[in-house]
């Protein structure tokens, strides 16, 4: 009786998935929601875990920045609003690591291959740039122009006489001002890594750039104070220059092809 021979037939691995591949609209969105999801949380839960440390940072804010200012409030609330703006601050620097990971990690298949290898290495000095804004606005710029606003008021023959809510809100704005300022040299030598921009680009449109420079500082200026303007255009305009020679030594080197001889 004849025997049947039954062919076994390899077994194909799983087609792996590609990280490339197009996603549809449903699950771009789906990410999305995931990702605003835990950028949200870790904001909120560290704004909560700091809510209770408030009255100290207020305390240290107001001894830093404006010593010899005594604040007021003028309604039962405010200290709980300033409180809330302080924890939602904190927990927005102290996640924002997360934050643009998240960011990054959704706009991550979007970007060009060398764009993208070279978003995480700009990561660190990014926070670097963003700390020493800080720095050079609470030790430079603020203290200007407190000073300055001071002087004003006194020699008008008035008593100041500062609100709480409104003092701490002018602070962190000029805070938040300049640590995002201070990202132009990392920007433009992002995007001159990849071709984008370059420093004879940078050098030829230097004029436009100032125009652009000081109708940012008017617009920026939480004040409406010109000294204000001017301290948050000089700084922007020495970026700019210190940025043409970061970019003159991070963009791509044109190849300079040898004739056969």
């Amino acid at each position: 009786m004849p025997t049947e021979t039954v062919e076994e037939t390899p077994l194909t691995p799983p087609a792996r998935r590609n990280e490339d591949a197009e996603m549809t609209f449903t699950e771009h969105l789906a990410e999305l929601r995931t990702r605003l999801i835990i950028s949200l949380a870790t904001v909120a839960i560290v704004s909560l875990v700091a809510f209770p440390l408030m009255p100290k940072l207020l305390l240290l804010l107001e001894r830093f920045f404006i010593p010899g200012i005594t604040l007021h409030v003028f309604s039962p609330a405010e200290i709980i609003r300033v409180y809330i703006k302080l924890s939602i601050l904190v927990g927005l620097v102290v996640g924002f690591p997360i934050v643009l990971y998240e960011v990054y990690a959704f706009v991550a298949p979007a970007l060009d291959r060398r764009l993208r290898s070279r978003v995480l290495w700009y990561a660190v000095p990014s926070l670097l740039m963003s700390a020493a804004g800080i720095a050079f606005c609470g030790l430079v710029v603020l203290p200007l122009v407190l000073r300055a606003l001071l002087n004003m008021t006194q020699s008008s023959g008035l008593v100041g006489t500062y609100q709480l809510d409104p003092t701490i809100g002018f602070i962190i704005i000029l805070l938040g001002i300049f640590a995002v300022m201070f990202q132009l040299p990392i920007v433009l030598s992002l995007l001159a890594s990849v071709g984008i921009v370059n420093s004879k680009l940078l050098s030829d449109k230097w004029r436009h750039a100032m125009i652009v420079i000081l109708i940012l500082a008017g617009i920026g200026a939480p004040d409406g104070n010109p000294l204000t303007m001017m301290l948050l255009a000089a700084p922007l305009a020495g970026l700019y220059a210190v940025s043409i020679l970061v970019v003159r030594l991070t963009e791509p080197k044109p190849v300079i092809e040898s004739s056969p001889a």
